[in-house]
């Protein structure tokens, strides 16, 4: 049954007044009127037994109608549920790229056309989701491309060991030494293979005189990434893997007691995720030691005043030295796992896009010939310094003045209370009421901070991400530390103190969860189940009952035939990984339509959604911006103010057990897929943790120093010797950081080890071929590809095509040699590239090959 927005749904009144009556209502009640008119006589009183007979039957009747709109009503809502836990699985796709529901024919089919024309090496399926009305295309590539895709991203691969091991940079003429590359199905991650397909996507080029509407493309420029900061393209995202995903849902959000599957973490989201929650659980363990040592101190605190002073001291210069062991062991730990993930030491990239936002006058650059928007840096620092500081420290004003006020009430209710004139919770009602100002505060500024870096007008991501995390850092240290200095040094009240770090953590930890994780799934599922409820209302009620039957009947068959169809899927499409299947033709209608001689496929799944169309509803993943943030200001509260307020660390180390399985419940369950990134560490974050702990030795010295304590070991000391001797422990206890920070190597033994030891035996295989050269010799030429640059020395000129070697290699020669000879020569050959492309700023030029050194 169709039901009109003036139907009744359960809850509501079901009075006549309360609504219109419906067509649909007035031929029942004609034939209950009908009926009552025949049973009454003109002369019957009302109190007859026809009378009531006729009563009771039109309630009766109007029972059973209400019953049934309740029934199509309840219906509807169970099979909206149904709809959005069920999802079929999208294959053949890796990336699929969304435009608006209102988007039209012609710029579909220009953006396709040129995709098509310029990219072969993209497989191209438009298609339209009746459900949502979303245009999509369906991108994947064959293997043979995503192989030569993995050449030009330098994706580095493990080598055979009769080749001497390791991982290098694929090399695609020489695939054969790589380990497993003859397995199509395992040789590339699903995140690696949707890295190279984002990357032909993006290397999409516009030609002289392309022009879609009023955008003008120049020569040479992307199109996809300004289609996106025009919102023609709404957005661009790598598909989830349904078997992986499933594995990491049981395997790491559900598995609370277990340790982190960080490997299958970093094949799935990239380095730059799975180096996150290797820190973030490497951070948890660290903070076993001061959370049980704090519990320790929590416990025997008031049972003596000389055991509270010395417990006060002790655990001071605990969190200072245990701060600075900490973050110099996890530079160790960092380097082990880039080592290990293939991203140490990994070469800068000498050609990087500007942002699509990235905005200046047109030229052309000398390093790619192309032509590229150029602001000049003087802007920039104009912008800054006259527009993005005052307004900072305008908004730093107004928290200082918001705080004030909250801290100045504060006081007024602790007086209230200690009078007895208000009951004594009221104490914690300006606390809470501080941590919520402090979110609502955040947000806010976020908001100016991201307007004030647009302005900016940064070239390169990397650098407009560090400006954001410098001015976002900022604030927040002074919204989220302002009250607790402002009590540790002005009111001077440890008390206080202690209650306002608990309050503030506590609120923020609690707040900081359902924020993350709670609220967006419950907002996601709304979504999907408004877009359920959408398709299930327009169905008639014989429709809808057959699609519950059909419904029941596919539960029953699935869970029977689970294992089967696990079996045809891990034999099916040649091996291809997740996220890159398509429905299957049984459970979904897809009708094709015409357009420019192009098919552009309308899907319709009836009662259930594809896996790429709920996945475009879903919230995109911002990055891990949040989570360091987080992760940065936890870390000041254990560090700078634990002394007060001992049990920090612990109330830190239950959250964090907690924040690893929500972060990553969020990751798998609530956000789209992350493009993956190839990091070498955690960046800037480093530098803002030491920078904290540098912090910590002043504020926790200087604890020390206005504590009780001071005033019973040096009674009648004044405010100037008081200063002296807190800049002077301070500066001895910096003094021995740093030197403790020195002393430590950021790598590890065994990782320099092993890394010597790979060159080792690199350089043996290279001498066991030099030595097995034959003595007859002559020329041997070995073809360059289009582009590449003479190497220093050389005379051969850019348009040679062959660069000439000095030796010759006997037909007879065994093909392990000759494959040996191979790989040493691309290895030699990138070595020296990119040293000359370093000088020389050439572009594109990783198919070299070098002449052997006689050494």
């Amino acid at each position: 049954m169709m039901r009109n927005e003036s139907d009744v749904v359960p809850g509501e009144d079901d009075d006549s007044s309360s609504r219109p009556l419906l067509a649909s209502d007035e031929e029942p009640c004609a034939r209950e009127n009908e009926v009552f008119s025949q049973e009454r006589s003109p002369g019957t009183p009302c109190d007859s037994p026809s009378w009531m007979v006729g009563l009771r039957h039109r309630a009766k009747l109007c029972r059973e109608r209400l019953l049934s709109q309740k029934f199509a009503v309840t219906s509807q809502f169970v099979v909206s549920a149904k709809m959005w836990n069920r999802t079929i699985p999208t294959r053949n796709c890796d990336v699929l790229t969304t435009f608006p529901a209102q988007t039209d024919d012609d710029t579909l089919m220009w953006v396709l056309a040129r995709l098509r024309a310029r990219v072969p090496e993209l497989n191209v399926h438009v298609r339209h989701h009746s459900n949502t009305g979303v245009y999509g295309f369906y991108l994947t590539a064959s293997y043979e491309h995503l192989l030569r895709g993995a050449e030009e991203l330098a994706i580095r691969k493990p080598i055979k060991s009769e080749y001497g091991g390791g991982n290098k940079e694929f090399v695609h003429e020489d695939q054969e030494y790589f380990v497993g590359v003859d397995d199509s199905s395992t040789f590339l991650t699903s995140e690696e293979r949707q890295s190279i397909v984002r990357h032909f996507l993006f290397n999409l080029r516009a030609h002289q005189g392309d022009q879609l509407d009023r955008i003008r493309f120049l020569e040479g420029q992307a199109i996809v990434p300004v289609l996106m900061s025009r919102c023609v393209i709404d957005q661009v995202l790598p598909l989830h893997c349904p078997e992986d995903l499933a594995h990491l849902r049981e395997h790491w959000v559900q598995a609370f007691f277990h340790s982190q599957p960080l490997d299958r973490v970093c094949d799935y989201f990239g380095v730059k995720i799975a180096l996150y929650f290797a820190y973030l659980g490497h951070y948890t363990k660290a903070l076993l030691c001061p959370a049980f040592l704090g519990l320790l101190f929590w416990l025997l605190e008031g049972t003596h005043q000389y055991t509270d002073d010395v417990c006060f001291v002790l655990f001071a210069f605990f969190n200072v030295a245990w701060a600075t062991l900490y973050l110099e062991n996890w530079k160790r730990k960092g380097a082990e796992y880039a080592y290990k993930w293939g991203t140490l030491d990994k070469e800068d990239e000498l050609l990087v896009e500007p942002r699509a936002l990235f905005h200046g006058r047109i030229v052309r650059s000398t390093v790619t010939g192309r032509f590229e928007p150029l602001y000049p840096s003087w802007k920039r620092n104009l912008f800054r310094y006259f527009v993005s500081l005052p307004v900072i420290l305008m908004c730093l004003s107004v928290v200082f003045i918001i705080l004030w006020w909250i801290l100045e009430l504060q006081n007024w209710v602790n007086i209230k209370v200690h009078s007895g004139a208000t009951p004594f919770f009221c104490k914690f009602l300006p606390k809470i009421l501080l941590a919520i100002c402090i979110s609502l505060l955040d947000d806010v500024y976020k908001k100016i901070a991201i307007w004030l870096n647009n302005k900016e007008n940064h070239r390169l991501d990397v650098t407009y991400e560090n400006n954001l995390i410098i001015k976002l850092v900022l604030f927040q240290f002074v919204n989220s530390f302002l009250s607790l200095f402002y009590i540790a040094f002005y009111l001077q009240d440890m008390q206080q103190l202690k209650d306002q770090l608990a309050a503030l953590l506590i609120t923020r930890q609690v707040i900081g969860n359902i924020r993350e994780a709670v609220l967006p799934y419950v907002m996601e599922k709304i979504k999907l189940f408004k877009i359920g409820y959408k398709v299930v209302e327009a169905m008639s009620p014989e429709t809808l009952e057959r699609q519950i039957r059909e419904l029941e009947e596919n539960d029953k068959r699935s869970q029977s035939s689970s294992r089967e169809e696990e079996e045809e899927k891990e034999g099916r499409d040649d091996g291809w990984r997740g996220g890159q299947s398509r429905s299957s033709p049984d459970s979904d209608e897809i009708l094709t339509r015409k357009v420019c001689n192009e098919e552009i496929e309308e899907v319709k799944t009836g009662l259930t959604l594809g896996q790429a169309e709920v996945e475009a509803c879903m919230k995109k993943y911002e990055d891990t911006f949040e989570d360091y943030l987080e992760m940065l200001i936890q870390f000041g509260y254990v560090t700078l103010f634990s002394s007060a307020f001992p049990m920090a660390a612990m109330c830190a180390l239950l959250n964090n057990i907690i924040e690893i399985r929500s972060d990553a419940f969020k990751l798998c369950m609530t956000f789209q897929r992350p493009f993956g990134q190839r990091v070498e560490n955690i960046g800037i974050w480093q530098h803002g943790l030491e920078l904290m702990s540098i912090i910590a030795v002043m504020v926790n010295s200087a604890l020390i120093g206005i504590s009780d304590l001071a005033d019973r070991l040096f009674p009648g000391w004044g405010t100037v010797e008081r200063i002296v001797f807190i800049v002077f422990l301070e500066h001895f206890v910096l003094a021995v950081k740093f030197l403790v920070a020195y002393a430590i190597p950021d790598i590890p033994h065994k990782v320099a080890e092993e890394k010597a030891r790979l060159e080792f035996l690199r350089r043996e295989a290279l001498k066991q071929v030099t030595t097995s050269r034959p003595s007859n010799v002559s020329s041997l030429n070995l073809m360059s590809s289009p582009g590449d640059v003479p190497v220093a020395g050389d005379q051969t000129t850019p348009d040679s095509k062959k660069i000439e070697v000095m030796g010759k290699i006997e037909e007879n020669r065994p093909a392990e040699r000759l494959e040996t000879l191979s790989l040493i020569l691309t290895s030699e050959k990138r070595a020296i590239l990119t040293s000359e492309k370093r000088a020389s700023d050439a572009v594109h030029q990783r198919d070299l090959h070098l002449p052997i050194s006689p050494h």
